[in-house]
């Protein structure tokens, strides 16, 4: 099968100029079927529709990111293009992807990993006479304003997470299993590794900044319980509390209207987004939302269904990932296609900062001068809450990878009390898809908050709506740029320094004060 995407000649090539038209034109047949793959995914998580071909790929790819000739002649080449920047760089990703495609294709973990997939998209239950899923309960969790029922629907869902628990680790042992054969500690160090970051150093960052905010974290904690009426917030209550501190009417923002709030977003960064080869769908699915770059010109974007503020802060985020999958350079196939995801988290949460300015509120929604302040006043509460639970999730996962013989209901009790200061009732991990589908994922979303707020501090702006010289420039150095630089290279070409968490860190250390 190999055969057939042109690989195997390249260890018969000596002549240089030969062998990058060789390996250019493989890559652009591997890219063929990493497009392949993502329509039948998009098709799998947008219209339930499961497809046989999706195992028939994985082979593929499994045999040739385990090919041992070609990982010998790619690192042979690569040394041979040490002066040669691009080269260079082109064969370090790709070998980098290598390395994870082939742990994360090898076949029992494949089976494993399909067999829990199916299993929570398939979950179903009852409560007071209506059938929900594993998506309609995060819907329901995020906006419902019945705190008994997401209680119930969270029980439900850690019954669910509970009896698919022992499924759970034994895809992490198999991957942890895997990883250590490569040297690791655990998967979760693999997968870190391959994004150029230092899960430790991530944690000890994020214990300092929750240190330095906890008046901030205290502030809000006792302005949330005294505002509902509760003793503690249970994690049931945490996104329901963050987006709906202020209970601003859903019908103000209807999700039909997604279509045309995004088109004004768009514009005014100059993007006609109605050029752009992108398909808007709403529906009900298990996320906020999400984006499919098959190709630069073949884009799609799906957003959950529902009525609240929240659809639009996920619609706007998914049209960032779009951008950047209609900007981003294309030359090198496998520079668009093995994208860092650090940075296009970057790019998704400066965009999103549109859908907290006043201006493009106003433009787009009937809202009086109360209604901007409260959602001002959620804005600030989202921001700090985002990074605490990013930081909860990504916690829980590590220990989880750490230690998986231990109860992941235990780990999830302890990490909760350990990051939001008390005993709480919390979620189950074996009921987290995400967890599942995207592994060592979460801290990514601090990273990209921290970056977006540098950007931010950077060009002295709040939000990028109508800031088209300053999105132009990310734009520019940024987003096109894509994987020939790694995403710490392109923070500093864009911002003048070395990431930092810094700024991050003043802005949630100045939640307590800045809605004053």
């Amino acid at each position: 099968m190999i055969m057939n995407l042109g690989f195997e000649q390249l260890s018969q090539i000596s002549n240089k100029s030969e062998w990058k038209q060789a390996y250019s034109s493989s890559i652009k047949n591997l890219d063929a079927l990493y497009q392949e793959e993502e329509k039948l995914y998009y098709l799998m998580y947008s219209q339930d529709m499961e497809n046989q071909r999706i195992g028939e790929i994985q082979q593929i790819k499994h045999e040739l990111m385990t090919n041992g000739d070609l990982i010998h002649t790619l690192q042979d080449w690569k040394s041979t293009f040490k002066d040669d920047p691009t080269w260079h760089r082109r064969l370090k990703v790709f070998l980098s992807k290598m390395k994870q495609e082939a742990l994360d294709s090898q076949p029992d973990l494949v089976r494993i990993q399909q067999k829990l997939q199916n299993n929570l998209m398939n979950s179903r239950f009852e409560i007071n006479g209506n059938e929900y899923n594993l998506g309609s309960v995060h819907a329901t969790i995020m906006d419902h304003p019945n705190r008994e029922l997401r209680r119930k629907l969270f029980q439900e869902t850690k019954r669910i997470g509970s009896e698919h628990e022992d499924l759970y680790r034994t895809l992490i042992k198999k991957r942890n299993e895997l990883a250590r054969a490569h040297e690791y500690d655990s998967y979760y160090h693999f997968r870190c590794s391959l994004k150029e970051i230092d899960i430790d150093m991530y944690f000890e960052e994020m214990r300092r900044l929750l240190e330095k905010s906890k008046g901030s974290f205290t502030y809000w904690n006792n302005k949330i319980n005294a505002k509902f009426g509760w003793e503690k917030t249970n994690f049931y209550d945490q996104y329901y509390t963050t987006f709906n501190f202020h209970r601003v009417p859903g019908h103000l923002f209807s999700s039909e209207r997604i279509k045309e709030a995004l088109g004004d977003a768009a514009s005014s960064i100059g993007v006609p987004l109605q050029n752009l080869p992108l398909t808007i769908e709403v529906m009900e699915i298990p996320y906020g939302g999400f984006a499919v770059n098959i190709h630069p010109e073949n884009l799609k974007l799906v957003v959950n269904k529902r009525d609240a503020y929240s659809v639009f802060l996920s619609g706007i985020h998914e049209l960032g990932h779009a951008l950047d999958g209609y900007y981003a350079s294309y030359k090198y196939p496998e520079l668009y296609r093995f994208y860092s995801s650090i940075a296009a988290e970057s790019i998704a949460e400066l965009v999103q900062t549109i859908v907290t300015d006043p201006d493009f509120l106003r433009a787009n929604f009937e809202l009086d001068d109360e209604a901007l302040k409260q959602i001002k006043e959620v804005n600030v509460l989202t921001d700090l809450k985002m990074v605490q639970i990013n930081y909860y999730y990504s916690l829980v996962e590590y220990e989880l990878y750490k230690d998986p013989e231990r109860s992941f209901q235990v780990i999830a009790d302890e990490c909760y009390r350990d990051v939001f200061g008390y005993e709480g009732e919390t979620f189950h991990p074996g009921s987290e898809m995400f967890y599942i589908e995207n592994p060592a994922f979460f801290q990514d979303y601090n990273y990209a908050l921290a970056i977006r707020d540098m950007i931010r501090a950077k060009y002295k702006i709040h939000t990028v709506y109508n800031e088209r010289d300053v999105f132009g420039r990310f734009m520019e150095h940024f987003i096109v740029p894509n994987q020939l630089f790694s995403w710490q290279e392109r923070v500093k070409r864009v911002c003048g320094e070395d990431f930092t968490f810094s700024y991050l860190g003043e802005t949630i250390e100045n939640a307590a004060s800045s809605h004053d």
